[in-house]
């Protein structure tokens, strides 16, 4: 395709911090678009196609464990020229909060993480790789501070028939379990064949462990074909963190 015509926008301060699909982080200093010719040979029509990259500068500030983490460097972090993501298009990035304020909530952080969770393979996404990026850029997560979490599994229906997910007010987040639960005579079925999607919810917890070592996590339902599921979460939960405090 041949391009027609691309700009550059720069984007007044302060600037948004915004996390590609493999979540990395950046500031988002700009928008370079590029308009394509995209001729539809079918219809024998002239067409454009528009790409927009963000052009950024990196937000990762490096910090270490000796420094601090409210160590305060925020003004080293624009790079006059910025650099293009010229493989990643806008759209598919996520707004995290604005550089200046450097803080996410409990359920703004639910939102981004479930978005990265479901654009790649589940055994790939790691919640506490995330967490450990947001807090190298210093990002403040603001989480509940009340130690015991009691977590409600339930089942969606609708578009999400045979998911099981958590309250997003909560800490939790969903959890896809279309390969083990689905739906037979009206009535949902679990089988615990994926060890690797059960014990999803076990490494959420285990992640929410590095931001308040003192949480407590209980998962309950109201739905009797879960309670084999959540029996088994609690069990898992409670050996790990024995474990841990041994």
């Amino acid at each position: 395709m041949k391009i027609i015509n691309s700009h550059y926008i720069p984007l007044p301060e302060p600037h948004w911090l915004i996390a590609d699909p493999c979540g990395e982080i950046y500031e988002h200093l700009g928008t370079l678009t590029v308009i394509e010719q995209n001729p539809d040979k079918k219809k024998g029509e002239y067409g454009i196609i528009t790409h927009q990259h963000p052009v950024v500068a990196f937000a990762d500030i490096g910090y270490t464990e000796d420094a601090g983490e409210n160590i305060n460097i925020v003004a080293s972090l624009t790079i006059p020229n910025g650099q293009v993501l010229d493989d990643i298009d806008l759209k598919d990035c996520s707004q995290i909060c604005l550089s200046k304020v450097r803080s996410l909530s409990s359920i703004r952080f639910n939102i981004l993480a479930y978005k990265l969770m479901v654009s790649k393979p589940v055994e790939d996404f790691d919640l506490g790789e995330l967490i450990d990026t947001l807090k190298r850029c210093s990002i403040d997560l603001l989480f509940p501070e009340e130690d015991l979490q009691e977590i409600d599994l339930t089942v969606v229906n609708g578009a999400y028939e045979g998911m099981i997910v958590s309250d997003l007010a909560e800490l939790f987040f969903a959890v896809p379990f279309y390969a083990v639960a689905y739906k037979e005579n009206g009535k949902i079925v679990c089988e615990i064949e994926d060890e690797k999607i059960l014990m999803e919810f076990v490494n959420q917890a285990r992640a929410y462990l590095h931001i308040n070592p003192k949480y407590r996590f209980h998962f309950r339902t109201s739905h009797e074909d879960l309670n084999e599921i959540v029996e088994k979460l609690n069990n898992e939960l409670n050996d790990y963190l024995e474990r841990k405090e041994a």
